[in-house]
């Protein structure tokens, strides 16, 4: 192998005029040129697959739909069984630039303009050079060379022995066979000089492109026992192998719902949610492996350290809220690394002997899809200059870091109550470090990348400010502009009574000028321990409280007891004081000066809402360890007794009073009184709804399986357009109604209805009605809509008159009932409809039209098809009436020259000459017989039909024509179906 980066040439000669030059210095001129440009290749650019070598493998197994396609412009052609690989560019570690290459016409010039190589052919190869990447023990693995049918025509023609090539349908196992494209560099001999000429000579320095296969067992051994190893990818693939088998882990929620009412079952909820850890540490335990960090627990295993602090105990401890914290901290450092593993593909400087001379491109056929990942093949391993992937290394392991000294630094903390500004849909990192955590210079160095990165881990912000900058936003953050922090974490109130921890929560809120709402919920109001007695004595004792005072002092003075006991004795002498309230006191004495004066009614105490109570009205509570601007902390304790603070949740919203939060919707503002009821939303559902009306109440509200409704028709004219107010359960809401009246006028009837009476008259075309509408009333003020019932057109809130004439459409002879309807509607777009009495109307029955009619009946040998019959004699008949008044026939249509064959052939035909089947039959209806015709009509139309003169008559149908009087124009032109039509001559129409 002619590896070029092994030894780099650093510096050249500058050649001086008239200068014989030497081989030396011509080659270090070229090998200094050639070196830099493969170092900036390789640093400043990358190494691996840049883009393409993807490959395609097609055969009638596994893809028997696949076509051969023709050449053409734009398609690609393959045959089936070979392998087709696309173009592509790849750099090898010693800055080989490869792309696929094919023979070109002149001697030593290779192509590369093409879309994709299509392999048709193999045979083994065996590698000359050495390269020690294809050898195992000094042995190289099977390798088969791939050729294109240029190339097998290429070395055919240079001699090749055709019998070593094979088709590569005859591969074995192909989709187990790994590509390889493989740069073969070496030196040929040099040539020694024949003559005085030697400026063809020189050693040949040859690069001839090969496309191999492997098996996946051989290229497997090769990664782990091969003579060199190529370090590149086997840490990458790594990376990758350790991202798919790392557990998927997210922290359980805390859920609270109304069974949860003592404290150990509030306890066991937050227990419940760390049943994780120990998925955690195999998690955890393989990514340090793969990046070389010490998990130095002091000789613990990580699994027994989580386990200690994180496992459920029977051991009371009261900072189970702040493990479960620690638990949700761990699993986001955990995931965010496993969200960086997939992007390490970067490296600084490429070892130049991870693979120096190929390319590996992945099994025959497989896909690359986006995020699969793809076995045996290079990715692109970027320089650092064209990716920040070099930077996720860095973090990665400083996120390992982090999460064991987050470990090593859990603490149980008792501390005042503080407000640290933080965020809540940010990485860990970009959070305020929590209270529970010893907040030293170590986990300061790891907590966030960017600032450790420009030296200012100091600059977090923290409960624990001892080791953060001195700088007074840093120290006092509160103080200072939090536009950038969506989040208050609120830390030192577990442990201290509730009423306590609610006073420091509202100093500092009011302090600062913090919007957020805070609360107390206690488990149980029964007033004692899990497992003990009420305790039922209300006796307040001057000495037993001098004592309490005294105790107290002594703690504080001595140190004694801690804080959390001093905070809870001086709230069980508050509520002893507080029992003063409800004392009768003597005034004897006054006279000593001493006076008793009582806590002011206003200030009311602090009252608590059972949480079962709570949760079955409101939902929501997350447990995040502090509250978001405009949200609401939740503060959860026991009892009165057992006072302290358990644990901490929060709402999104501003809440919350006992007392439900009432309102109303209603569908609209306004009403008419002749609406009907309109179903009213109320909150809460079951609320009671009243209705006023200058503050009297009005019987308007009504139930209806549960549903409030509102109906305008039970309110009484006096309250019509007047503003009516409503409460939910006695509380005011905003919503207002109003009820409008619905017009009325005097009296409307149908009136005096005319129409034009049916006639005989010829030239009376027109079997319409005219119809009068008489309304008789006061219309001030109103709009009318009359709707005639027939079809016609509506036109809205007309101008109101007393007569109204609408002409029904009707068709002669046939009675219709029309329901006219008027609406009347007023200034405030309340309506009354009125219905007016069934309208009965028959349209005159004359045919006018039917002055005389001639009907044309054929047989058409062209139209009808080839046939003869001596049976086709018939009598028209119009509404039952035989035409021309013979039983014997009046239409002939017999065309076999027999004795029923009239030889009436259609008009026009040549009757001495014409010999065909053709035979037509013409009817004249004068004006009396079409009167007598259209007298048996109720509906205008006529009833044609062709009847048997004969015993028995051929059933074909006619070609029929029906004309009126002298019309050159057919009103019907067809063949009626069974000999039957109904026709209304008038209008043309037809019906069954």
């Amino acid at each position: 192998m002619n590896a070029k980066l092994e030894n780099i040439t650093t510096q050249y000669r500058k050649f001086n005029e008239n200068q014989a030059l030497t081989e030396g210095q011509l080659n270090e001129f070229l090998d200094y040129f050639e070196d830099q440009d493969r170092l900036s290749r390789t640093r400043l650019s990358g190494v691996g697959v840049a883009c393409g070598f993807q490959s395609t493998y097609t055969d009638l197994v596994l893809q028997p739909q696949a076509e051969t396609k023709k050449p053409g412009t734009g398609d690609l052609e393959f045959e089936l069984n070979t392998i087709i690989i696309t173009q592509g560019a790849g750099v090898t570690t010693d800055g080989d630039l490869i792309t696929l290459r094919q023979p070109s016409v002149k001697p030593l010039e290779t192509t590369v303009n093409f879309n994709a190589a299509t392999y048709k052919y193999f045979r083994n190869y065996t590698d000359e050079v050495g390269y020690e990447h294809f050898r195992i023990g000094g042995q190289q693995i099977p390798l088969l060379e791939l050729v294109t049918q240029a190339q097998y025509t290429q070395l055919k023609d240079k001699g090749a022995y055709v019998a070593d090539f094979k088709h590569t349908k005859e591969i074995g196992s192909i989709y187990d066979k790994v590509m390889i494209l493989y740069l073969e560099s070496y030196s040929n001999e040099e040539t020694p000089c024949q003559d005085a000429d030697c400026d063809n000579t020189g050693a040949e320095q040859v690069s001839n492109l090969k496309v191999l296969l492997a098996d996946s067992a051989s290229v497997s051994g090769l990664m782990t026992k091969g003579d060199a190893k190529d370090t590149i990818y086997k840490a990458h693939n790594a990376y990758e192998e350790l991202f798919d088998h790392l557990p998927k882990i997210e922290a359980k929620r805390v859920i609270l719902d109304p069974a949860v009412k003592t404290a150990t079952e509030l306890r066991s909820r937050f227990q419940n949610a760390t049943s994780t850890f120990a998925q955690l540490s195999d998690g955890f335990s393989a990514i340090a492996d793969t990046f070389k960090v010490s998990i130095n627990l002091g000789g613990e295993t990580l699994l027994d350290r989580l386990k200690s602090l994180l496992a459920p105990t029977s051991r009371i401890l009261a900072d189970y809220q702040y493990r479960y914290d620690l638990l949700k901290d761990l699993i986001d450092t955990y995931n965010e690394i496993k969200g960086l593993i997939l992007h390490l593909n970067a490296e600084c400087c490429p070892d130049i002997a991870s693979f120096p001379k190929h390319l590996l491109l992945g099994h025959v056929g497989a896909v690359s899809e986006l995020g699969k990942y793809m076995p045996y093949r290079h990715g692109f391993y970027n320089s650092p200059i064209n990716t920040t992937d070099d930077e996720n290394y860095e973090r990665v392991v400083m996120l390992a870091n982090r999460f064991i000294q987050k470990i090593n630094g859990f603490q149980s903390y008792t501390g005042a109550v503080k407000i640290t500004p933080s965020n809540l849909y940010l990485r860990l990192g970009d959070k305020a470090i929590p209270y529970y955590y010893n907040v030293d210079k170590p986990l300061l160095t790891q907590w966030n990348f960017e600032k450790t990165k420009t030296d200012r881990e100091t600059y977090n912000l923290s409960y624990h400010t001892i080791n953060l900058a001195s700088e007074d936003y840093v120290q006092n953050p509160l103080n200072y502009n939090i536009d950038n922090n969506d989040f208050y974490r609120i830390e030192g109130h577990l442990g201290q009574p509730y009423k306590t921890a609610l006073q420091n929560i509202n100093d500092l809120k009011a302090q600062y000028g913090l919007a957020f709402d805070v609360i107390a919920l206690v488990l149980n109001k029964d007033g004692k321990s899990e497992g003990e007695t009420p305790a039922k004595e209300k006796t307040v004792s001057i000495e037993d409280l001098r004592k309490q005072l005294t105790a107290i002092s002594s703690d504080i003075s001595n140190q004694k007891g801690g804080t959390q006991n001093t905070l809870l004795n001086i709230s069980r002498l508050d509520d002893k004081l507080k029992l003063l309230n409800q004392a009768e006191f003597s005034k004897e004495g006054s006279s000593d000066g001493v006076t008793v004066v009582k806590q002011d009614p206003k200030k009311g105490d602090v009252v608590s809402e059972i949480l079962s109570d709570f949760l079955e009205r409101k939902s929501g509570l997350e447990h995040v360890a502090g509250v978001e601007p405009g949200g609401t902390f939740v503060l959860i304790y026991n009892n009165e007794t057992d006072n302290q603070v358990l644990a901490d949740f929060s709402l999104p919203y501003l809440c919350c009073s006992k007392k439900e939060p009432v309102f109303l919707v209603l569908p609209d503002s306004r009403l008419c009184q002749k609406d009907a009821p309109v179903a009213m939303t109320v909150v809460p559902e079951n609320g009671e709804v009243k209705a006023f009306v200058n503050g009297v109440q009005i019987p308007a509200i009504t139930q209806t399986a549960g549903q409030s409704f509102f109906n305008p028709g039970l309110v009484a004219s006096t309250y019509l357009n007047q503003a009516i107010k409503f409460t939910v359960n006695d509380d005011a809401v905003e919503p207002q109604m109003i009820v409008y009246e619905n017009p009325e006028i005097t009296s409307v009837a149908s009136g005096k209805v005319t129409y034009e009476k049916p006639t005989t008259n010829p030239n009376t075309t027109n079997p319409n009605a005219s119809v009068e509408f008489n309304v008789v009333g006061n219309f001030a003020g109103l709009t009318f809509t009359w709707d005639f019932n027939d079809g016609s057109q509506i036109v809205q809130n007309e101008a109101p008159t007393n007569l109204k004439t609408h002409v029904y459409k009707l068709i002669a002879g046939q009675e219709d009932t029309f329901n006219p309807t008027l609406t009347v509607t007023n200034a405030n777009g309340c309506s009354t409809v009125y219905r007016l009495k069934p309208l009965k109307l028959v349209g005159q029955t004359t045919i006018a039209c039917l002055t005389g009619m001639r009907v044309l009946i054929q047989y058409i040998d062209a139209k009808q098809g080839n046939h003869t019959c001596n049976e086709a004699t018939f009598n028209l008949k119009g509404n039952g009436i035989i035409i021309g008044g013979s039983p014997n026939g009046n239409v002939f249509l017999s065309n076999t020259y027999e004795s029923n064959d009239k030889k009436n052939y259609p008009a026009g035909y040549d009757k001495d000459t014409y010999r065909g089947p053709d035979r037509a039959s013409e009817i004249i209806i004068n004006k009396d017989e079409a009167q007598q015709i259209a007298d048996k009509s109720p509906d205008g139309f006529i009833s044609f039909s062709l009847e048997c003169a004969l015993t028995r008559c051929h059933t074909g149908v006619a070609w029929t024509q029906i004309f009126l009087a002298d019309s050159k124009v057919p009103i019907y032109d067809g063949y009626p179906q069974n000999n039957f039509l109904s026709i209304n001559p008038c209008t043309g129409e037809t019906r069954k």
